[in-house]
């Protein structure tokens, strides 16, 4: 599964779409989104599916009580009917931050490489993949290769897509160094680069519009992103990348990256009737048909109504042409129904009438007391995952009071976690003892448990604590209680509105605080606020969702570290140098990249330093849920993440998943 970092936003089970109007935006800052692509920025997240730089493999399958299907018992053809929360907001994937539109794309595109339920790294649109070489590289070494250019309002001047800034630069001053696309194949040309990558493509793939892929098709498709919404997450790594005859493609990273092969190796590759089209065009709305490798092809879309896809019939795909492939020889080369029918339906409740009323035969993004019932009936199955991702609370850490870690650690010692777990989620989600979900434990930690049992401490709830914090702070800056405190959420979410009237409460009963929940009726207008440069400022308080991968990386930078700031998900200009200093040698340097313990002990650290901090509170861990006919669906299992909850049940050979209908 493609999945790159996106907003939870509607609840433990659900994602986060953009508002479509916003991509008009976009040209205005295309500038700013070039200059921060060169820091990074992750435009949802901070990570694509978040980051081992080895094979990826956590070893554990998040997948509860996980169902299979002989081949033999596979009744092929049908339609497989469900809903996703929103409209697409692009089918042009670089322009796009929507889980829920990564549903439809990741039916339709693919990359070279996937990833199965377990986070584990495998070859696809390429045959196989190799790292060539790693060396110990630091950004001042590009200095010779960078141009210099001006400073505006901090950003810098530059029409072309940045890859790197020099360490030295300064935002405030007139002008700084920065190696730009252009310039980034002299640097490895002569040899200077982190790592290289090689990947050798499948021949005679085919896209949807009969042009066989090739190397050169990669390239192009890389080169889309750049200047686009999305250009942070592939620029947060990406050198340069060249095709080398018709089926080499050799991607070359910027520093020695733990996180490289994620962050590079599984961006969509598109036909040249798609990269030769203008930026976000590549869309039905534009006149223009999405086109890919995918296992289904575009068939219709009404906008906020639905979108309709088909079997595609010459689907490239052979279980014999993968050697990690391991199961019986007979399981399909492809998905086995022969349309997707996806309903846009955003209310949880309305998606839950539509399962029961035989409309759709799967469902997710329902609430916790919903799914309680789904799970006591004998007519549905529940399939529940462990989710990549976690709810959270973001201060306005650069206005007063909240500029005070003493006040944010009172009111996070405020939350009652396993109350919200308990009451709000029925125990569908546990508790966040810290910062990271356990699916991206294996690379994020020595020893999960253990940290667990070390900072539980700085979230659970304690008044005294809370109040004794407090009061140091007040006393030592003449601040006057109660301190205001508004939260704000999208309404669009019951289980998210009840959990934040949960903390407001909390809050209320407390001498120090005065707290009250501000709402606006779903994501996309939110975003319009919290993607303004003025939300950092008005001292309110946001409650959110993030939604990452496998890898411990994003789920620290994406809410942290200033590249992201205007970006998911650091809306308040979150920026700690201590913090940022370590989040840059967990991932970065040659011992970073070869030794899993190393970057497993630096970030133990991280998580402490983040609580400390506590420029962020957690709430619960997700969990990825999905709905389905008993009797009708068989085969189906959910994904961590909300990105891939449709792609990866309709067909994971990895895993073996694949799903039917039978009526």
């Amino acid at each position: 599964m493609n999945n790159h970092c996106i907003y939870a936003p509607f609840d433990q089970h659900s994602g986060m779409a953009q508002n479509a109007n916003r991509v008009s935006q976009l040209t205005n800052r295309r500038r700013i989104l070039q200059g921060l692509g060169a820091l990074g920025a992750a435009s949802i997240a901070g990570c694509f599916g978040g980051g081992d730089g080895g094979s990826g493999d956590n070893g554990i399958d998040p997948v509860q009580n996980r169902v299979t299907v002989d081949p033999e018992d596979i009744v092929e053809g049908g339609t497989f009917r469900t809903a996703i929360a929103e409209p697409v907001d692009s089918f042009d994937v670089p322009y796009s931050s929507s889980a829920a539109a990564s549903n439809v794309h990741n039916l339709i595109y693919e990359g070279m490489i996937t990833t199965n339920a377990s986070g584990e790294i495998n070859s696809w649109l390429a045959s196989s993949y190799e790292q060539v070489d790693v060396q110990e590289v630091e950004a001042a070494d590009y200095e010779d290769y960078m141009i210099t250019a001006e400073y505006q309002d901090g950003v810098p001047q530059v029409d072309d897509q940045i890859v790197l800034r020099h360490p030295d630069n300064d935002p405030t001053s007139s002008e700084g160094q920065f190696l730009t696309v252009n310039e980034a194949p002299d640097a490895v040309d002569d040899g200077t680069y982190g790592m290289h990558y090689r990947f050798d493509l499948h021949e005679g793939v085919e896209f949807h519009d009969g042009e066989e892929m090739t190397a050169d098709n990669v390239v192009a498709s890389y080169e889309r992103l750049q200047g686009s919404l999305n250009s942070g997450q592939l620029y947060d790594s990406l050198l340069d990348i060249q095709a080398d005859g018709d089926y080499t493609v050799h991607l070359y990273a910027q520093l020695p990256d733990a996180q490289a092969i994620r962050n590079l190796g599984g961006w969509e590759v598109y036909p040249t009737a798609v990269t030769d089209l203008p930026p976000e065009q590549n869309d039905p709305r534009q006149g223009n048909t999405p086109l890919g490798t995918g296992p289904f092809t575009f068939e219709d879309y009404e906008d906020a109504q639905y979108v309709t896809l088909s079997k595609n019939e010459n689907y490239w795909f052979d279980t014999s042409k993968k050697d990690w492939y391991d199961g019986p020889s007979e399981f399909p080369n492809g998905p086995v129904v022969d349309e997707v029918d996806i309903s846009i339906i955003p209310d949880p409740a309305t998606r839950s009438a539509a399962l029961q009323n035989d409309e759709l035969d799967m469902a997710y993004g329902l609430t916790a007391s919903t799914l309680n019932d789904y799970q006591s009936s004998e007519d549905y199955r529940t399939a529940a995952t462990s989710g990549a991702g976690f709810n959270f609370l973001q201060f306005p850490v650069n206005v007063e009071p909240f500029t005070d870690a003493r006040v944010r650690r009172a009111i996070n010692h405020l939350i009652p976690r396993e109350q919200i777990a308990n009451q709000i989620f029925s125990g569908w989600e546990d508790p966040a003892w810290v910062p990271m979900p356990p699916i991206a434990s294996q690379s994020g930690t020595s020893d999960y448990d253990q940290l667990v049992d070390d900072l539980k401490s700085y979230n659970t709830y304690a008044r005294d604590e809370s109040d004794s914090l407090v009061q140091e702070a007040i006393d030592e800056n003449g601040w006057e209680t109660p301190i205001d405190v508004t939260i704000e959420t999208n309404s669009n979410s019951d289980d998210r509105v009840r959990l934040v009237e949960l903390i407001v409460e909390s809050l209320n009963q407390s001498d120090y605080f005065s707290a009250n929940m501000e709402t606006y009726p779903d994501i996309p207008t939110w975003a319009q606020e919290f993607y303004s440069a003025d939300y950092a400022e008005e001292g309110v308080l946001s409650f959110i969702g993030l939604s990452s991968g496998f890898g411990p990386h994003g789920y620290a930078k994406a809410i942290h570290h200033p590249d992201n700031y205007r970006q998911c998900c650091n809306f308040m200009n979150i920026n700690d140098e201590d913090l940022n200093a370590a989040l840059q040698e967990a991932r970065y340097g040659v011992e970073a990249v070869e030794d899993r313990q190393t970057r497993q002990e630096r970030y133990d650290e991280i998580w402490k330093m983040i609580l400390e901090l506590n420029a962020n509170s957690y709430g619960t861990h997700s969990t990825t849920v999905g709905v389905v006919r008993q009797g009708e669906v068989f085969g189906y299992n959910t994904y961590p993440s909300s990105q891939s909850v449709v792609p990866y049940a309709m067909y994971s050979p990895a895993d073996e998943q694949i799903v039917y209908v039978d009526r």
